[in-house]
């Protein structure tokens, strides 16, 4: 599973890179990682997916009772590194010193509202809603509206994401502990985008950065651990089928990947999960994972500005940040999970 992961924060990195490559004598990009098909947005989903498989596992078994401990335990996996990321987009890049620029003149709650969200996570989401303008801030969705500046404002642009992580996690102890709740978290997913199809207000950005359009994802991780702990559950021919048709009538409800593919990978993460759960090596792998997702961007930032030749640029920007995450797992997340773990024994 941590082979997995890494492989899928990698084709972020080559997503907004266009590209990893190693360069021919003639310039031209050869590609190293063939992974045409699963472009930034789509591996994001499919992380969606491995975080709802493992919420429902440790909601159901490590922090079955012990739910404060539970939110400060994830808080502390993500934030921690969130914001050497966020110091190294200050540090390297004028991204921050722009918008403060451009935030002199707003008043209190508009400077609050995106220093704040900025400073920890939460409510980054919804940069891609608005757009401040004379220091308003008003819904003016990005996408369908290509003056809106919301996510200018922000200074690490993928933590967006990560934000609908931490959403999705305030609410996952009254949803995935229950195979009930869960039916139905997936089933106002489902009919969230059938509604924007129906109405003709379908968009990329209520496609995959609205919230609501993360729920389908998580809910079938979460199904997933269910199933595959319910020693009654028999993937009988006749099930198969109903799930195959199923599946067949929700490839029009346009989420980010097919829903065969979702299926597929939905099915496959329980047992890859119990292929590489005791293995230390997969395990290290995909703790990396995180660091390399949310330091890419600012790499990327200081890359673009210091003018590195395109040919390259992928490729620099993944060694550059293979580094830090190396640095920043052993030196920053190895010692906060020991405290981690301390605070769940205690």
């Amino acid at each position: 599973m941590g082979i997995l992961r890494f492989l899928l924060a990698l084709s972020v990195i080559a997503s907004h890179a266009s590209g990893i490559g190693i360069p021919f004598p003639d310039e031209k990009p050869y590609p190293m990682w063939a992974m045409s098909l699963i472009d930034g947005r789509q591996s994001v989903a499919l992380f969606y997916i491995i975080s709802g498989f493992y919420m429902a596992m440790v909601l159901n078994t490590k922090y079955k009772e012990k739910t404060l401990i539970f939110y400060s335990n994830r808080f502390l996996r993500l934030w921690p590194t969130y914001i050497i990321a966020l110091i190294l987009a200050c540090v390297f890049t004028p991204v921050a010193s722009n918008i403060i620029k451009n935030l002199s003149d707003c008043g209190i709650l508009t400077k609050s509202y995106v220093l704040l969200s900025n400073l920890f996570i939460l409510g980054t989401d919804s940069f891609w809603l608005v757009s401040i303008d004379n220091c308003k801030l008003h819904y003016f969705p990005a996408f369908i509206n290509a003056t809106s500046n919301g996510y200018s404002f922000l200074v690490n642009q993928p933590v967006f994401s990560i934000s609908i992580e931490m959403i999705f996690y305030l609410m996952a102890p009254f949803i995935v502990k229950s195979l009930r709740n869960t039916w139905i978290y997936f089933f106002i997913g489902v009919l969230y985008f059938y509604y924007f199809i129906l109405s003709g207000n379908f968009n990329i950005i209520y496609q995959y950065h609205l919230f609501p359009s993360s729920f389908i994802y998580f809910a079938m991780g979460s199904l997933a651990w269910h199933y595959s702990k319910d020693k009654n559950f028999e993937l009988t021919q006749k099930k198969t089928l109903i799930i195959f048709a199923g599946c067949i009538a929700l490839l029009f409800s346009h989420t980010i990947l097919p829903m065969l593919i979702l299926l597929c990978f939905t099915i496959m993460v329980p047992k890859l999960f119990e292929l590489t759960k005791n293995s230390k090596t997969d395990r290290l792998i995909g703790e990396l994972s995180y660091p390399l997702y949310i330091v890419h961007f600012p790499v990327l930032t200081y890359l673009w500005n210091t003018g590195t030749h395109q040919t390259y640029i992928g490729l620099i920007c993944f060694s550059i940040t293979l580094c830090i995450s190396i640095v920043i797992h052993f030196l920053v997340e190895k010692p906060i999970d020991k405290l981690r773990q301390r605070s769940f024994l205690n």
